[in-house]
């Protein structure tokens, strides 16, 4: 017997089934990441076919079964897209990079409010932003605390004395940072300012990023830095397309 379920949604990435259907994999507010069946979606006459792009926010309903790994989709109304702006390539490939980060951290099905509100609230403070890297940097940071692998960088996990104000040392593997003399072979130091900048977007999140504008030097840092810690906590990680294409987009 399926169940009727409504529920808000967000398209994660979607893929041709049959002759004219997609499957859409959606991270909803309520139940999860869940693999919806659209049928006839790829038909021209297909009511479907705008409301299934990737990224759009959605009201839908559709019929679970909790034996099947593909439930049927029955109705989806957009109510929000992301806008990058005319030919603001950046903002688009760190926008479809962060539906895929979101896409490998939730398991299906494994209901989390705040990964869902954390992917919308970027969608909306993206276009804005002034430094989009740094908003993004701040939703891998958030994506990795929701899974419990990023540490606080408020204080020294050896010492306990407080960062504020000072550069710290970072092991991925592990999860520690400490100070600079307590700091592990096995660490990472970062600058005095790549080090505000993390602790900044650890304690204020995507809100406190939106404002934030990154050094060249600083991007690498906290680029490489967050990365180590998805090789390390996330299982089969791989540096997502997008980003790939945005490295293409700026010429590196």
């Amino acid at each position: 017997m399926s169940e009727i379920i409504k529920d808000r949604s967000i398209v994660l990435k979607t893929y041709p089934y049959g002759e004219s259907s997609v499957v859409a994999v959606v991270l909803t507010r309520s139940h999860g990441k869940v693999r919806l069946l659209a049928k006839g979606a790829r038909r021209c006459r297909s009511a479907l076919q705008g409301s299934l792009r990737t990224g759009n926010v959605s009201e839908i309903v559709f019929y679970f079964r909790p034996d099947r790994g593909l439930q049927l989709l029955k109705e989806m109304g957009t109510v929000e897209t992301f806008e990058a702006g005319s030919g603001d390539l950046e903002r688009l490939c760190l926008f479809q990079a962060g539906l895929e980060i979101v896409d490998r951290s939730v398991l299906d099905r494994s209901a989390d409010e705040r990964a869902f509100d954390l992917i919308e609230r970027f969608m909306r403070l993206l276009s804005a932003a002034p430094d989009p890297w740094a908003l993004f940097f701040a939703l891998e940071i958030d994506v990795l605390k929701l899974a419990g692998s990023f540490p606080s960088t408020a204080a020294c996990a050896c010492c306990r004395k407080s960062l504020e104000g000072s550069a710290f040392a970072v092991e991925a593997a592990s999860g520690v940072v400490s100070c600079p003399s307590c700091g592990s072979a096995k660490g990472r130091t970062l600058s005095p300012a790549a080090s505000a900048r993390v602790r900044r977007m650890d304690a204020l999140g995507l809100e406190g990023a939106g404002g934030e504008r990154l050094g060249r030097s600083e991007r690498k840092e906290i680029g490489e830095l967050i990365h180590r810690f998805l090789v390390s906590h996330m299982e089969g990680y791989r540096l997502p397309y997008a980003l790939r294409l945005c490295k293409g987009v700026n010429g590196q």
